[in-house]
């Protein structure tokens, strides 16, 4: 799990919101997994800073939510509940359904080829079975959707969003029939960006956001090891 060149070669950030974005990023893409202890000395050598900015961020992460401290325990990666993670859901998906109506109406040529590779890795990760690569191409994906919605106020939502919920959804991805249907669903979404459809396009994702929490609904009413063993 890199950081350390990322935390000093940042000149436009403190180092206590370098280290912030960084365990947030490492809590999205389940590198981080749910009810992990975080130490501080441990963050410190892997973001190769002090223990001061590393308190900074984990105070910051609390309070938005990401980890919670419990007594006899220390910091730890927070694990939201059935009925947070429901509602989460709900927001993200209206605003996935709008980012996806602004693309459409917006998305230039050049995105839309770089979109097609980011689809092309997503889906040569999903063939070798790869899931660490198809969450982090998943996330490539969408955020490259969010960003030709040309909306910085929905985009900065969406990310916050995604972080607090996305290693629950993508525990999904440890089935192989989800992986073919997470590449069709994108396919799908692709299509419909590169038609310039907005309703078919926030169609598009709807299903497939819809498809996913079935998914890991599905996996959790089998009480499926999946989970545990592999949570992104």
């Amino acid at each position: 799990m890199g950081g350390t060149n990322r935390v000093a070669q940042d000149a436009g950030l403190s180092r206590g919101a370098r280290v912030y974005e960084l365990v947030r990023e490492w809590i999205a893409v389940g590198q981080l997994r749910p009810g992990e202890r975080l130490s501080e000395e441990d963050l410190a050598r892997r973001t190769g800073v002090s223990r001061t900015p590393v308190r900074e961020a984990l105070k910051r992460l609390e309070a938005e939510g990401f980890v919670q401290v419990i007594p006899y325990r220390g910091v730890v990666v927070a694990e939201p509940s059935a009925d947070e993670v429901a509602d989460l859901c709900v927001v993200r998906d209206v605003l996935e359904e709008l980012a996806a109506r602004l693309a459409a109406q917006s998305v230039s040529e050049v995105e839309l080829i770089a979109l097609e590779q980011v689809q092309a890795e997503f889906e040569a990760a999903a063939a070798s079975g790869d899931v660490q690569k198809m969450v982090e191409g998943n996330i490539a994906f969408h955020e490259a959707i969010w960003r030709a919605s040309r909306n910085r106020v929905l985009v900065q939502q969406l990310r916050q969003l995604r972080d607090r919920i996305f290693a629950h959804l993508s525990a999904a991805y440890v089935v192989p029939e989800r992986r073919e249907e997470s590449c069709r669903e994108h396919r799908e979404i692709l299509s419909a960006l590169r038609a310039r459809d907005p309703e078919r396009a926030a169609e598009a994702v709807r299903l497939h956001f819809r498809r996913a929490e079935a998914a890991r609904l599905r996996m959790l009413q089998s009480n499926s090891p999946a989970i545990r063993e592999h949570p992104a």
